[in-house]
């Protein structure tokens, strides 16, 4: 039996058949949209409303009469926990726009325990301060002036450097602290470090300290904090009469004179070495010499604890004399014109024999 679709489509039951399965069918879209849109609603409000932990260091403030009261035995910073939004934490974090206080207005001297409080914190957060209290110390605010005293090792000098008067940015500091302590400071140093073998001058910028009588830093406040310190290093000197003094075996019928343009010396080395020389003795050999000559000599600093000397070296203008009653030719002996012109000129010096 053949099944004639003609007949079908000009069936009301047909249309009325398609329609209902086209109407399930959109049902089932918009639905199926519905549902979509609500799993992402609900993603997104997760993540807005999603929550996050962090730990902060906030400075801690005190509120008291600093004018009056000088405290000891706080946290510098303090650690706060904090829960909540992610948003809102990390704004706080970024921000820092509140603070942790120490309130101890209407506490007076002696030691106290104070509890930690927050100001400015959003109230939707969560927190926890850490240390919850801590323990302070009140005493009666007390200020001195006191000279500034410069320390380094005297042994990081090289072998005969000295150092004079240091020269100090500010000469004395202000120390100001608990009363105790105060009663306690005994000097404010300035320590140098220095290398060893230390020849030139030192500049260094140097944070001062308060000492009690055995060395011991004590908690106090100074003005200036730090100090700039130029301590001069030099080799002590000294100027000395330069003597020449006549060495070697002379020749029978001769004899010798001695002269120098050069009759001072500055001589370098220890203070102790110093203070025992008063001159340079130059010796000069004349055995093998057997004409008026000019000499080259060089300044002997063998002595303990001289170093050098300025000048090192001097020019010496030698003179051969002839004695004529010892059967010589009776004139002494011609020297060139340019040694008569170093004779001439020269200045009288000391002369040992």
């Amino acid at each position: 039996m053949k099944f004639d679709f003609s007949k079908l489509w000009d069936s009301k039951w047909f249309y009325r058949v398609l329609a209902l399965v086209l109407a399930i069918a959109l049902f089932g879209y918009v639905n199926a949209e519905q549902i979509n849109r609500a799993q992402n609603n609900g993603n997104n409000g997760a993540a807005v409303t999603a929550t996050t932990k962090r730990t902060l260091r906030v400075p801690l403030e005190l509120k008291a009469d600093t004018d009056k009261y000088f405290i000891t035995g706080y946290p510098q910073r303090v650690t706060v926990d904090l829960e909540g939004s992610t948003s809102l934490v990390t704004m706080t974090a970024n921000t820092l726009n509140f603070r942790v206080v120490a309130d101890l207005t209407g506490l007076g001297v002696g030691t106290h325990t104070v509890r930690l409080k927050e100001q400015g914190l959003n109230k939707d957060l969560t927190y926890a301060i850490k240390p919850r209290t801590i323990k302070v110390t009140i005493q009666d605010r007390r200020t001195r002036k006191m000279p500034i005293q410069v320390k380094y090792n005297a042994d990081s000098l090289a072998p005969g450097y000295s150092a004079d008067t240091a020269q100090l940015s500010s000469e004395t500091a202000e120390v100001t602290g608990g009363k105790g302590e105060i009663n306690r400071v005994y000097q404010v140093v300035a320590n140098l470090v220095m290398t060893r073998n230390t020849k030139a001058d030192v500049d260094q910028e140097v944070l001062l300290q308060a000492l009690d009588e055995d060395g011991n830093t004590l908690n106090v406040v100074l003005s200036p904090a730090t100090v700039h310190v130029h301590l001069p290093v030099s080799l002590p000197s000294k100027k000395v009469a330069v003597v020449l003094k006549q060495t070697g075996t002379v020749p029978h019928g001769t004899s010798f004179t001695l002269n120098t343009d050069t009759t001072t010396a500055t001589i370098y080395g220890t203070r102790a070495a110093l203070k025992k020389i008063d001159t340079l003795t130059v010796p000069i050999d004349i055995s093998k010499i057997n004409k008026s000559t000019s000499l080259t000599v060089r300044l002997s600093t063998a002595a303990t604890g001289i170093v050098s000397s300025d000048p090192r070296t001097i020019k010496v203008q030698v003179t051969l004399m002839t004695d004529p009653t010892a059967g010589g030719t009776g004139a002494s002996e011609s020297s060139s014109s340019s040694d008569s012109t170093s004779v001439s000129s020269a200045s009288s010096s000391s002369v040992e024999k």
